[in-house]
């Protein structure tokens, strides 16, 4: 009898270790187009992990791909509402649905008015209502903004979304698509960025608050730059791969890292800068002629990461140039044109 309980106790302790074991060294989930450079990496592996994000099959996650309503509630009920999933349904989602319509959650959106959630996308306004509705029904003490004008389009905001706009723009879960601070309500999402937003209601809803974002949202109509919609790339070692620019200059061609590309017809300029092993200097603008220069930046501090706008008006070529005098090792992600 003494030799089992022995035995016993030594499977639960094998059992135990097993488990732990199991726990501690789960890899995170890894998709092959998003590097561990890209700029919402983290909160897309983050999602991924929690089972609140998904991939789109073959190992891929499609973070440029728009966010649609059924996507946006799936995340939502997933983390928080996963005790209301409904009965299976006609549709993928269904189940979700049912569940968001028992946490009432979407009370004051227009989600649900459209045939089909999987295809029509989800605008800002109504994301801002949905974290709101959820912020309240979690028991979270909200603060709205004590100064509107902080959001250059208040003016414009329609009166049954103005509290879940005032609450998440000033909470930091959702932020301005510009330097100015413009909100644009109707404008939609990619699935990287839904990523960024989702992990930030989160750590609301856990009391904590959302660190700095790392780039604003992109603007309704805008243009995401590629590998195939710019002129080239130079740099001995540069190279466009999985969204990012990589740009890598040892000094021997030219000077440091270009990006060069049409501008066909837009204002604004943005895109994010990671810099590696030295301080570089970043600039940008038109290179029709001095006269249609942008801007220039000033200088980047080594194993930093940051987003640049510039106002390209009436610039038909630009250039976005990373170096460090002839030297040149940083990534270029998230260009898009507005």
């Amino acid at each position: 009898m003494k030799t089992r309980r022995l035995a016993a106790g030594a499977m639960s302790i094998a059992l135990a270790v097993t488990m732990l074991s199991t726990t501690a060294f789960a890899a995170s989930v890894k998709f092959t187009d998003v590097p561990g450079n890209h700029w919402a990496s983290s909160s897309i592996t983050e999602m991924a992990d929690k089972g609140v994000m998904s991939g789109i099959g073959n190992n891929l996650f499609a973070p440029s791909q728009q966010l649609s309503n059924a996507e946006f509630i799936t995340m939502l009920v997933r983390q928080f509402y996963s005790d209301k999933l409904g009965a299976e349904g006609s549709t993928w989602y269904a189940p979700f649905m049912a569940g968001a319509k028992s946490a009432n959650i979407l009370t004051g959106t227009n989600v649900g008015s459209n045939e089909n959630l999987a295809t029509s996308t989800i605008n800002r306004y109504d994301m801002a209502q949905l974290m709101y509705n959820i912020l309240k029904a979690q028991g979270i003490t909200t603060s709205s903004l004590s100064d509107t004008s902080k959001v250059a389009d208040w003016a414009s905001v329609p009166s049954t979304y103005r509290d879940a706009v005032s609450v998440c723009y000033n909470m930091g879960m959702l932020t301005g698509v510009d330097n100015k601070g413009t909100f644009n309500g109707t404008g939609v999402m990619d699935r990287a960025q839904a990523a960024v937003v989702m992990s930030r209601l989160i750590e609301v809803c856990s009391g904590g608050t959302p660190s700095t974002p790392v780039v604003p949202e992109k603007p309704a109509g805008s243009l995401t730059l590629t590998g195939d919609n710019i002129l080239y790339i130079s740099g001995d070692g540069s190279k466009y791969e999985n969204g990012v620019f990589h740009l890598y200059n040892s000094g021997f061609e030219g000077t440091g890292g270009y990006i060069t590309f049409n501008n066909p017809g837009y204002s604004t300029l943005t895109f994010t800068v990671t810099i590696h092993e030295k301080r570089h200097s970043v600039d940008a603008g038109g290179i029709d002629g001095i006269d249609n220069i942008a801007a220039v930046y000033g200088k980047q501090d080594p194993e930093t990461t940051k987003t640049y706008t510039a106002d390209i008006s009436g610039c038909k070529k630009i250039q976005i140039c990373v170096a460090s005098g002839y030297f040149c090792n940083a990534e270029v992600s998230n260009i898009y044109l507005s």
